[in-house]
């Protein structure tokens, strides 16, 4: 039977928030195919929420009452412009399943066939040398399927919801005797708007899966099983923002476990009031750190896109000047502070550190924007195992802090010219020419940045400078000991905003408003997840487990803790949401949020420290980061264009 004896051909096409354009073309171009009688089926699967295949096999339910003895079966990202009636007079003798050549992305394929190893699907690149070729199945973006196929294995699998789905049927067809193939001399488009689609390798890993467990054998699922730590690693690769979110927090887990163990040997070496040290002199080179980003690693990760080298060459000189006058202001603000030379000798050693941030950051932003974060935070695990390594060693030989300071020094100063290094092997030339004119322009779309790190900066350590000139470095210690917890799992935070930002920032430039408010939720709900398990954790077996890590001048940082890390999932969720608002370009109105913030901290620690001490500071940073959480919120809902987040 050809395809000229057929009473009726049914045309189904599955959409999703197709706008009424493209059916209308669709209509058109189906129309100027020439089929003598056909029969168009749109099936809507906006607001359904059934998959791929249900939607195919509604229409060919449809079809079927309607009397269609043939099915075209079709995504609507296709051009059939090219396609002519009597073209399919010999392909339809030939195949009771076929497909066309698909051009895709710049590439043209020829069906697909199946990896007999894994039980795989993939489709063919080589050009074939005839125009008929017999296929292990067609491309389900259009694929031809005679009525007799249905009546003789029924419907798509519809647990499979997208993807995967025709590899299956055509598997099925095929062991039922049918003939599967690909018309070569045929082309069309397939615009694969799905190409962005973050859940997209989601479905293919996931079905391919099912698809080797429903129908391999078990030679096949054993070596599938032998090869599983493989597997993980190829589908990690293929997205980015994975690869780069893991490699992060593998380092910066790795660098929180080893500093934590540097913590517990302080803590256990030196009284409260000795560990302060160690605190108040990172709180003040932390105080006017953001002075060295000046907001330009947002601005590299959210700005630039193209002409890369030249750009981050361009931040680096800015970068350095803006280095060297925060190393020379926190020396000075430290004297102002007049803090007694048992803290300012660390101050001033540690103060090389700003240099070092500096051209760590650099090449931080030179792999993100790369999509190669990976590589940055390999090279700050290297450096964090040989720092701590080092630090703990000198601490058990020498038992003075000044050690710490001292090696601190050294080897920061060392980390400063590997950075250095290794930005100059990506970029080449770096030079330290003053260039007022492109710095003004960077400083202009950064200065709202700087703006904000300042006063979240101010906003997160505030409390324990009043703490110390109120209550004195014995409650500082105390406190710092107990957040110091929560400080250890904020690799958590960092790791997400890395990841993340480049990602918000794409697809809000390129307005796929469904994608990016979809982002935002499940990143809400898995940040929130994490958070509130880890938060529960402590809060729960921390009075079991601590005591045996702090000594018993430490017991009250117990409780401290258990106030304070609640903060985590709240500092979790307002990441993803200022993430969304700096993407959205509205990152203005964020500097107001932490201006109140700034007010509400410093207020509310100078009425109550007085009277409860570092319990009032603990209690009233879990009462920021919750106002925090609800304020970004807020914004992010009144500036979202798309406002369904």
């Amino acid at each position: 039977m050809t395809i000229n004896t057929y009473m009726k051909t049914a045309f189904i096409f599955v959409l999703y928030k197709t706008p009424q354009s493209e059916i209308n073309r669709l209509k058109t171009e189906v129309k100027n195919v020439g089929f003598k009688d056909y029969k168009i089926y749109f099936i809507d699967n906006t607001n359904n929420f059934q998959g791929y295949a249900a939607g195919v096999n509604q229409g060919i339910k449809n079809a079927l009452k309607d009397s269609c003895d043939l099915f075209a079966i079709a995504n609507p990202d296709i051009c059939l412009a090219n396609l002519k009636f009597p073209y399919f007079f010999d392909v339809s003798r030939r195949f009771d399943i076929w497909g066309l050549s698909m051009n895709q992305q710049d590439k043209t394929f020829y069906g697909g066939e199946i990896d007999r190893w894994r039980m795989s699907g993939g489709l063919i690149e080589k050009k074939p040398t005839k125009r008929f070729i017999e296929t292990d199945f067609v491309s389900g973006s259009l694929m031809f399927i005679k009525k007799k196929v249905i009546d003789r294995i029924g419907l798509l699998d519809e647990s499979y919801f997208m993807y995967y789905e025709e590899v299956d049927f055509c598997y099925r067809a095929k062991k039922a005797g049918f003939r599967i193939g690909v018309d070569t001399k045929l082309e069309y488009e397939h615009f694969e708007v799905s190409q962005d689609n973050p859940t997209k390798e989601f479905y293919l890993f996931k079905n391919r899966l099912k698809f080797l467990f429903k129908f391999g054998s078990f030679k096949q699922k054993v070596r599938e099983l032998i090869r599983t730590p493989k597997t993980i690693f190829e589908e990690i690769k293929k997205r980015p923002f994975y690869l780069n979110f893991f490699s992060l927090n593998i380092s910066s887990v790795t660098n929180k476990i080893l500093h934590f163990v540097l913590f517990l040997i302080l803590i256990n070496y030196f009284k409260p009031e000795e560990f302060a040290i160690y605190t108040l002199a990172w709180t003040q080179i932390g105080l006017l750190l953001p002075l060295v980003d000046f907001g330009t690693t947002s601005y590299g990760l959210v700005h630039i896109n193209d002409s890369i080298d030249k750009k981050v060459s361009e931040l680096f000189s800015l970068r350095f000047y803006l280095s060297l006058i925060t190393f020379v202001l926190t020396i000075i603000l430290a004297v102002l502070f007049r803090y007694p030379t048992s803290i300012l000798i660390p101050i001033i050693l540690i103060s090389f550190v700003i240099f070092a941030n500096m051209l760590s950051g650099t090449y931080l932003i030179l792999t993100s924007i790369k999509q190669k974060s990976y590589l940055a935070s390999l090279v700050s695990m290297i450096f964090q195992i040989c720092l701590v390594i080092s630090l703990i060693v000198g601490v058990l030989i020498t038992k003075q802090l000044l050690t710490v300071f001292v090696i601190t020094f050294v080897l920061y100063n060392l980390y400063s010219l590997i950075n250095f290094l290794l930005v100059k092997k990506d970029v080449g030339s770096l030079s330290l020419k003053i260039d007022l004119k492109q710095w003004s322009i960077i400083i202009k779309k950064s200065f709202v940045f700087l703006l904000i790190s300042l006063l979240a900066g101010f906003y997160s350590k505030v409390d324990v400078l009043i703490l110390n000139f109120i209550k004195g470095k014995e409650a500082v210690g105390i406190y710092s000991a107990g957040y110091r917890f929560l400080d250890a799992l904020m690799f958590i935070v960092v790791a997400y905003n890395v990841s993340s930002m480049p990602l918000f920032s794409k697809l809000a430039k390129e307005k796929k408003g469904n994608i990016f408010v979809n982002k935002i939720k499940k990143d809400v709900i898995l940040v929130f997840v994490i958070g509130m398990f880890v938060a529960l954790g402590f809060y729960f077996l921390g009075p079991i487990i601590l005591p045996v890590v702090y000594k018993s001048t430490y017991f009250e940082s117990i409780q401290v803790l258990r106030i304070i890390i609640f903060a985590l999932p709240l500092i979790l969720l307002t990441s993803v949401f200022l993430n969304s608002i700096y993407a959205l370009g509205k990152t203005k109105i964020v500097i107001y949020i932490f201006l109140f913030q700034l007010i509400f901290n410093i207020g509310l620690n100078l009425f109550f420290i007085p009277k409860f001490s570092f319990f009032a500071s603990a209690y009233i940073t879990l009462a920021g980061e919750l106002l925090n959480t609800l304020l970004t919120f807020a914004v992010l809902y009144r500036v979202s264009p798309w406002n369904r987040v």
